[in-house]
């Protein structure tokens, strides 16, 4: 038994090395139902590590997946950032223009409305401005090129804003109606009532003060106060300011109030430079 086993041994190893994988293939590859021990055992190894590596490739693509739609969004909000702060610009430049059309047609309005004032139009391009953030003084873009002297009127068509106070090159100061040193003689509007406003230089407040020695009829709250052209240097009927609500002082033998001018420094960017005054001569049709 032996000698025939080793006698056919290398013809019996290929015979079982040709047929066991024919065999196993026709196993394998019948249709079944349940699966075999070897494909269970397979299963019940490999299934941990197919989780593991499902669950990684998973998170790896839902995270690439997030972070290119971020990415793509992000880009979105840039370039709807940008396009946002393109049209504020293009809004604000549009509202500035416009409100700069309406001021130069109010001074339009104005020139027409006093042919008998020769003046010069200039742009604000600086101011003085105080700790307080009170504008101290400004710079217009008239000087003596254009015609402009010391203490020329500088109005705009709500009032007075005050008068040169010199001449640089192209350019000229104003001191403003508020500031120390500036004095307007003044009348209450419909009334007989004379007096100076006079600047107070309160750095902190644009403020004045009427001045009259009329003390037989007192100024109410909220009159208003015109220049009446006794002083030679600002045009009769311009608007100085406003009574405020507080009660007179008694100096000396006259009164003095409180007055809130009625033309802002701050918003200031156009005013007009009075540089002459055309007299009007009555015609006969006036009666006088």
């Amino acid at each position: 038994m032996f000698r025939f086993i080793a006698q056919y041994k290398t013809t019996a190893v290929g015979f079982l090395a040709l047929v066991i994988p024919l065999v196993l293939l026709w196993y394998h590859g019948r249709q079944r139902v349940e699966p075999t021990v070897y494909e269970r055992t397979l299963i019940r190894f490999t299934s941990p590590a197919q989780n593991v590596m499902g669950n990684a490739i998973g998170a790896v693509r839902t995270i690439w997946t997030d972070y290119i739609w971020v990415v793509g969004v992000q880009q979105e909000n840039r370039e709807l950032r940008l396009r946002n702060e393109e049209l504020v610009g293009e809004f604000q430049k549009r509202e500035e223009l416009e409100r700069e059309n309406r001021r130069l047609k109010e001074l339009l309005k104005f020139k027409g409305e006093r042919p008998d004032l020769v003046t010069v139009a200039a742009r604000v391009v600086a101011k003085d401005v105080s700790p307080f953030h009170r504008v101290l003084k400004i710079k217009i873009s008239a000087g003596a090129d254009h015609g402009v002297r010391r203490y020329q009127a500088v109005v705009t068509p709500r009032g007075v804003v005050g008068h040169i106070e010199k001449t640089v090159g192209e350019y000229a100061e104003v001191k403003l109606a508020a500031d120390a040193g500036s004095r307007i003689s003044v009348n209450i509007l419909g009334r007989d009532t004379k007096g100076v406003v006079a600047g107070a230089g309160d750095r902190s407040t644009y403020l004045a003060s009427f001045e009259t020695s009329d003390t037989s009829r007192q100024a109410q709250a909220n009159d208003l106060l015109v220049t009446n052209g006794e002083d030679e240097r600002f045009p009769k009927g311009l608007h100085v300011g406003t009574i405020d609500s507080a009660p007179p002082l008694h100096e000396g033998s006259g009164l003095r109030y409180v007055v809130t001018p009625s033309v802002s420094a701050v918003a200031l960017d156009f005013v007009l430079v009075v540089i002459s005054q055309v007299e009007r001569i009555p015609s006969m049709d006036d009666g006088s």
